[in-house]
């Protein structure tokens, strides 16, 4: 598999991931499960040739989303989830 399509995958893999990490009503709970998934950017982007560019890009995916869909949450709208 090309690297573009690899982190095609694993970008919509972790946008997902957000979009569920922020629909949990538990603050506390919230927060373990986004700092897990912050820790599985770095382990995806682990296999990539320049994983710390990656991890930045991956990482910036899930705020992005996360971000978006509590914002979201907040106005009583629903993110679909791409």
């Amino acid at each position: 598999m090309s690297m573009i399509k690899r982190y095609s995958k694993d970008s919509e893999e972790v946008e997902i991931r957000a979009v569920e990490v922020a629909r949990i009503e538990d603050s506390r709970a919230r927060l373990t499960a986004l700092t897990e998934l912050f820790r599985e950017c770095g382990r995806l982007a682990a296999e990539y040739p320049d994983p710390r560019r990656i991890a930045e890009m991956l990482v910036e995916d899930v705020t992005e989303t996360w971000q978006a869909e509590r914002w979201n949450i907040r106005h009583g709208m629903e993110l679909v989830a791409a």
